[in-house]
């Protein structure tokens, strides 16, 4: 009998494997692991890592990271750090997506990475999606299949597994699944033609792996995905006819927990069809999820055969040889470069007219420290506010709240400022962007040009006097770019 808890993908905590991590994937023979920034702190550290847990286990595992470049980023040095897919969608070049896929892969598949978790092919819409936002290609479905599709053969074509996030297409929710559980009610035809069609490319494109969503999609089944198996078999498997790895989302999020123990909801995700079932922060859950799973399958209640398909899906991705190369950053600055520079844009021309001189000029940076812990930044939290000083020197910088509406003396220089250059990290989300920007609008529309950084939705909340550049991210050359986009002279 197939052991199921071979079919589990653990996080653990650390940067180095505890004696509770090498114990717990002993016990459990978990396969899979996923490093998350917890484990991360140099490149030559994450190599360590995974060399020496693999060297205590005596056997290889699944290693897979979210680097999707842009805001799901892990690393804070050694690795380049890309413009994410918004901005791989303005540019509209399959070739550097490709590129993209290829880079990645020449920088993870030294360290043992075997499995990137991307590309994202959620669809994005109207509606203001704050789980998926920047991480999605654009509203093209088509555009989006094309990108994802060359990520992937530029990921695989190089040695590092793609899953393609997250199944059937989850660009029309209105709520993170982080937090809580979406509803997306769409008529079936209308979302297959939209949202299915990204991953019927990646399904072409011979995609190693797909990641389903904790969304409900009524049209399709009154649960939701994670636990469908009129959606993993059915439309997955038959419609698309994908014979790889089916992965489960996390399954500590909030859409998960509030309803479900999460040895539940595990048991739930492996008879809906999942190869993977991937528990990121609850060891106590994992203990008890490889408990009930063996159990059940002790006690009959687990179908054998599938979960023998699942271990030898799974075997197919593990590595036949160590990886011998050190990661190649030989192209990765200039790519990233290249891909900031196509993808900002003037997406409003208010009184201000770009570029800007420097002279008088107050250049408003959000304080990254607020959110440190929630987001990784290539250099650390104030590597951003340095490269602006460094790049638009004659400019007064000062630093704007994130989590915090205490904007101290900033209505007072905003007043006495004769241009502003406002960089802006999600009104909709974070209650201190949002108290500057009303500031702005209020006081100074006419004077000021606001670079979206972190969500093109918050376009909505400028006034029409207001020019807005959308840079499309907040990576460090997505920040040069924007600053060469709208100050005058930027060294």
């Amino acid at each position: 009998m197939t052991d199921p808890g071979r079919l589990f993908m653990f996080g653990v905590y650390g940067l180095r494997p505890t004696r509770e991590a090498v114990s717990l994937f002993k016990s459990s023979g978990a396969t899979g692991v996923l490093l998350l920034a917890r484990n991360i702190d140099t490149p030559a550290q994450t190599k360590a890592f995974i060399d020496e847990l693999e060297q205590r286990l005596g056997r290889p595992l699944l290693v897979a990271v979210d680097h999707e470049g842009g805001w799901v980023l892990r690393f804070k040095s050694g690795i380049t750090a890309f413009p994410g897919n918004a901005a791989l969608g303005k540019a509209k070049d399959p070739k550097l997506a490709y590129a993209v896929g290829r880079q990645m892969a020449r920088e993870l598949a030294p360290l043992g990475i075997r499995m990137n978790l991307a590309p994202v092919l959620d669809v994005s819409t109207e509606v203001y999606n704050p789980g998926i936002g920047i991480r999605s290609f654009g509203s093209d479905p088509g555009l989006a299949g094309r990108l994802g599709a060359a990520f992937t053969r530029g990921l695989q074509d190089h040695g590092v597994s793609a899953c393609a996030k997250h199944f059937p297409g989850k660009g029309a929710a209105t709520v993170d699944a982080h937090v809580d559980l979406p509803t997306i009610k769409m008529a079936r035809a209308a979302f297959s033609r939209t949202h299915l069609a990204p991953f019927r490319a990646a399904v072409r494109a011979g995609i190693d792996a797909v990641m389903t969503s904790h969304v409900r999609f009524p049209a399709f089944d009154k649960v939701l995905a994670t636990f469908s198996r009129k959606i993993v078999h059915d439309v997955l498997r038959q419609e698309l006819g994908y014979g790889g790895l089916v992965v489960s989302d996390d399954l500590c999020m909030g859409a998960i927990t509030k309803r479900w123990p999460v040895a539940q909801a595990t048991m739930m995700c492996l008879e809906a069809g999942h190869d993977v079932l991937m528990i990121a922060h609850d060891l106590q859950g994992m203990r008890d999820a490889v408990d009930l799973l063996r159990e059940s399958a002790g006690a009959g209640f687990v179908d054998q055969s599938s979960v023998q398909e699942a271990s030898a899906r799974i075997s197919d991705l593990l590595p036949r040889r160590k990886a011998d190369k050190k990661p190649d950053l030989t192209n990765g600055h200039k790519l990233a470069r290249t891909i900031a520079e196509k993808a900002v844009s003037v997406v409003r021309q208010g009184k201000t007219r770009l570029p800007i001189q420097r002279d008088g000029t107050l250049v408003l940076v959000p304080d990254f420290r607020q959110v440190k812990e929630r987001f990784t930044f290539e250099g650390g939290p104030d590597a951003p506010e340095e490269l602006v000083k460094r790049l638009a020197k004659g400019c007064t910088v000062a630093r704007t709240p994130i989590e915090t509406t205490d904007l101290g003396r900033l209505a007072q220089t905003v007043g006495s400022t004769k241009n502003i250059v406002c960089l802006c990290f999600e009104a909709r989300r974070f209650p201190g962007q949002a108290a500057v920007l009303k500031l702005l609008s209020k006081k100074a529309a006419a004077r000021t040009a606001t670079v979206l950084i972190r969500s093109s939705s918050d376009l909505d909340l400028c006034p029409k006097d207001m020019t807005v550049v959308d840079a499309r991210g907040y990576r460090l050359v997505q920040l040069e770019a924007c600053l060469r986009r709208a100050v005058r002279n930027v060294v």
